[in-house]
């Protein structure tokens, strides 16, 4: 009993948290949107956005204590989280570490943790930067492949790996390394997490010529019409701050917004106007977004329908019906990628 209302707690809290994260990453975008392209501000904000994803996956592992995760549904740009880590490495002297970054503009948005990439493109580079040690070049890039994969490659000018050594570096535990110092995680973690999102991972190499490695990932793109007509739609949130920032982003992407407080109040909105789409969160005060969407079926509205939640509790609850015919979940905290994708999957 009492570590049942432990875990409750923990799962209150992270519900809260994840509220206040939410904020910080759209507060993020905004500030990019504003900075222009100082390189020195764009920085600063990579650094607050990844420890703040970073911050909200550490906690949920701490809540999830049973290891039943609800699958995250976040969609990343592979090149933000490039750009954060070289940024790491700013401290090299830029004399003798040179990095050379062909990032795609257009690339597409991967599924998945933002900690599992991070793992991959800081591991990589970490290794990168042993077989150079230290001096000479690190490439990488993106690309599309098609409108179905994303194409991730890093590249070092490095001493390479015999052919002897490249049958085993993804085998678990194996290292030719000195570990005196900075060294990589392993390849065979790097490996997992690729091949755990359907993707796949070459090694080519040559002793005293450098190595390459070529990571694919599945890729999520969104075809969207500019010219379409303006869409309207309504987000009910209770947190203010949370609501004025999403207001203002998708104002920004030319959508028209109506916005409520409470379940209550969308309800009162519904009799006057109906949206192309509605963003509901699920703790609200009166009514909470589970009960609101209950009501809405009833009235025989069929709109699109996505549904956020900061709550693993209300998340759990909501995995036992499918009766509410919600079009997607959306679990906090959110990026703006992530959210102007699925609604543009959705209506455009």
């Amino acid at each position: 009993m009492q570590k049942d209302i432990q875990t409750k707690s923990l799962k209150h809290l992270a519900h809260d948290l994840n509220n206040i994260f939410t904020r910080i990453l759209n507060s993020v975008e905004l500030l990019k949107r504003k900075s222009g392209d100082s390189e020195e501000i764009l920085h600063l904000l990579g650094n607050i956005e990844s420890g703040t994803y970073l911050a909200s996956e550490i906690i949920e592992d701490a809540v999830d204590i049973n290891h039943q995760k609800i699958p995250l549904q976040k969609k990343l740009n592979l090149n933000s989280i490039i750009t954060e880590v070289v940024s790491i490495f700013s401290y090299l002297p830029k004399d003798k570490v040179f990095f050379e970054l062909n990032l795609d503009s257009k690339l597409g948005l991967v599924n998945g943790k933002y900690t599992d990439f991070y793992r991959v493109i800081i591991n990589l580079i970490t290794n990168a930067l042993e077989a150079i040690e230290q001096n000479g070049l690190i490439a990488i890039s993106t690309k599309n492949i098609g409108k179905e994969k994303i194409e991730l490659k890093i590249q070092d000018n490095g001493s390479g790996i015999n052919e002897q050594t490249i049958a085993h570096v993804f085998e678990e535990n194996y290292s030719t390394k000195n570990r005196t110092g900075p060294s990589g995680l392993g390849l065979s973690i790097v490996k997992n997490i690729i091949e755990g999102y359907n993707g796949t991972i070459i090694l080519t190499s040559s002793v005293n010529i450098g190595t390459e490695f070529i990571i694919t990932i599945p890729a999520f793109h969104s075809e969207f019409n500019s010219k379409s007509k303006l869409k309207t739609i309504l987000i009910a949130d209770d947190e203010n701050i949370l609501l004025e920032l999403l207001t203002e982003l998708l104002r920004e992407d030319n959508y028209s917004i109506i916005s409520a407080n409470s379940g209550r109040e969308v309800l009162k909105l519904l009799q006057y106007t109906l949206p192309d789409l509605m963003i509901i969160d699920g703790k609200m005060p009166e009514m909470d977004g589970i009960e609101c969407i209950q009501e809405i079926r009833k009235m025989g509205i069929k709109v699109p329908l996505i549904f956020t939640s900061g709550s693993k509790l209300q998340m759990e609850e909501l995995e036992k019906t499918d009766k509410l015919k919600i079009d997607r979940i959306i679990s906090k905290p959110f990026n703006f990628d992530d959210m102007l994708f699925t609604i543009r999957e959705l209506i455009g």
